[in-house]
């Protein structure tokens, strides 16, 4: 089949929401179909430019203007929404974000551009030819693009939410952009061939709009992991090394294993010694917290640059335990459907976590079936526990058990075969 997918997050950026369809791109195109990526020209602000384009798939970035025009990593500096000093621009789209929400979003004349007569001749030879077109999000406008395509070029599209446009429980916006953002939606789902979610709350929200809904979880790319383990380096002696992969944003602070700590060093000072806390990215919030709550435990964190993608599987493989920390509120469905790439990685790289979350939520489930050294839940007791005990300093076997090893982004790319065989059957 000639399949378009329709992104913004994709190489050579460095971001952990590139690798759903960077991955499931070229698992289709080993599988021989057609897999062309149409997506933004990126600069510097974007993030770090150290990926590369997945091997057999087509890459076509264009401007704002729909023009092909390569992307340019000489200007500007990639700025998260957390962080601890914001530059003018950054405090300027937070203004924007708490007033009006995600819908003025810097990607929409990217979208808008597909409507164009002036469209690239090479864009618009692969739009005629598909058999499908896929838009994924966020950002939201790379859903609008697919469905333009989908008027414009008769082609069925498929939406691809990675997260929640509207009522998404983690981003800001008044009660009007909150309007605003459902009613784009429903208008987004109501004229698309189908959607995908990655999991079944988010697949549960969306079926309120449409019938027509699909479950492909987000996952890891096993083939990376396993070369990234063949690289991992000797733990360090004498200490055990927590690591943390990425943006930390405010349901992401491990308040009860920091709690934890603190009381394990004034019972156990000697165990607390032995500990290597190191993030990993935009971890502003933790150093804040730090200073604020926890100054006793400042000793074992440190800090650092986010890496580039093979790099941070390296450190993920080798690391002792992996902190996840991640909501445990209910009270929404976006809330409840969060299964980041992260945790798959997690996962997917056998390696012991110390997840900060309740074991009702999916993310926590999922912690507690993959391996029984995890340990999950929400109380700074659970912890200290395993903190206390003597076993937790000696290294851990890595453990990929059946339950992990059927969350693969080759699996994910055949579910995806599926889902695009019966659109394109039903469409016709």
């Amino acid at each position: 089949m000639n399949i378009v997918f329709i992104v913004h997050y994709f190489p050579p950026v460095n971001s952990s929401g590139a690798k759903r369809v960077e991955a499931i791109s070229k698992y289709l195109a080993a599988d021989g179909h057609d897999v062309t990526v149409i997506t933004t020209r990126k600069t510097a602000s974007d993030g770090g430019f150290t990926e590369v384009y997945p091997e057999g798939v087509r890459v076509l970035e264009l401007d704002h203007f729909g023009r092909m025009c390569a992307s340019e990593e000489s200007s500007g500096a990639f700025e998260p929404m957390y962080t601890e000093k914001p530059s003018l621009k950054r405090r300027i789209k937070d203004v924007v974000l708490n007033v009006l929400g995600q819908v003025p979003d810097p990607r929409l004349p990217f979208a808008l551009s597909f409507l164009s007569p002036m469209m690239n001749a090479q864009v618009k030879a692969v739009l005629n030819r598909a058999d499908v077109v896929i838009g994924s999000s966020p950002p939201w406008p790379l859903l609008l693009a697919a469905v333009i395509c989908k008027k414009r070029f008769n082609v069925p599209c498929i939406l691809d939410y990675r997260d929640h446009f509207s009522e998404c429980h983690e981003m800001p916006g008044g009660r009007f952009a909150k309007w605003l953002e459902l009613k784009i939606d429903r208008w987004l789902v109501g004229n698309a061939s189908h959607l995908v979610t990655i999991s079944e709350p988010m697949s549960s929200y969306y079926r309120t709009m449409a019938p027509n809904v699909d479950t492909i979880m987000n996952g890891y790319d096993h083939e990376v992991l396993d070369a990234a383990r063949l690289r991992a380096n000797p733990s360090v002696p004498d200490k055990v090394v927590l690591r943390y992969m990425g943006i930390v944003s405010p349901g992401r602070v491990p308040h009860n294993v920091m709690r934890a700590l603190v009381r394990l060093k004034a019972s156990e000072p000697h165990l607390f010694e032995r500990f290597q806390i190191e993030y990993y990215g935009g971890a502003d919030l933790i150093k804040d917290a730090l200073v604020k709550h926890y100054p006793s435990i400042d000793s074992a964190f440190s800090f650092h640059a986010a890496v580039p993608y093979q790099e941070s599987l390296r450190l993920i493989a080798e690391s002792d335990y992996l902190i996840f920390a991640e909501t445990s509120s209910t009270q929404t469905l976006s809330a409840q459907g969060i299964l980041t790439t992260k945790l798959f990685e997690y996962i997917g790289a056998g390696r012991p976590v110390l997840g900060d979350i309740s074991v009702d939520t999916l993310a926590g489930s999922f912690l507690r079936r993959a391996d029984e050294n995890n340990v999950i839940g929400v109380t700074p007791d659970i912890f200290f526990e395993a903190f206390s005990a003597a076993d937790f300093y000696q290294r851990k076997a890595n453990v990929v058990s059946d339950f992990a090893q059927g969350l693969s982004r080759r699996a994910q790319a055949h579910q995806y075969t599926d889902v695009i065989r019966q659109v394109v059957a039903r469409e016709q």
